[in-house]
């Protein structure tokens, strides 16, 4: 597992196929709104069929999404609050990434497929997205 860091603070996780161990393993901080488990479990194992309660009261006010690359190699830029670049990393088939906060912009360096998932409702682009003048903030320590 790989952690995207500035600072003390979290901006992403990236997690690989090797990244998983015995039983049912929550990567994420119990307070970020979205979570991420890793589950890896033998054959003839079972989880009891289940529902998840509604929750009226959960307010989730900060998007945060989850992109699987299912094939293919793209590049992840990670913006910290102030529109600064301060890290690249590159994605490969197999592999997740856990956005938490700050902002981000990606490079497709061949043909990649990727499922997003994010909270919804989605109230469109003009609303949901704020962009980041990258040009000017690149600031890459490679």
């Amino acid at each position: 597992m790989r952690q995207v860091k500035s600072g003390n603070d979290f901006y992403a996780i990236i997690v690989s196929p090797d990244d998983f161990s015995d039983g049912i393993n929550f990567v994420s901080a119990e307070e970020w709104p979205f979570q991420l488990g890793l589950l890896m479990h033998g054959s003839g194992h079972s989880i009891a069929p289940h529902r998840h309660v509604a929750q009226p009261n959960r307010i989730v006010p900060q998007t945060q999404e989850f992109l699987l690359v299912v094939s293919g190699t793209m590049e992840v830029d990670f913006f910290d609050a102030d529109g600064r670049c301060f890290r690249t990393e590159r994605l490969t088939g197999g592999e997740g990434l856990l956005h938490i906060q700050g902002g981000h912009g990606f490079r497709f360096l061949e043909k990649t497929r990727v499922i997003e998932l994010k909270q919804g409702p989605y109230l469109g682009r003009e609303k949901e997205k704020e962009l980041i003048d990258a040009a000017s903030k690149v600031q890459l320590a490679q």
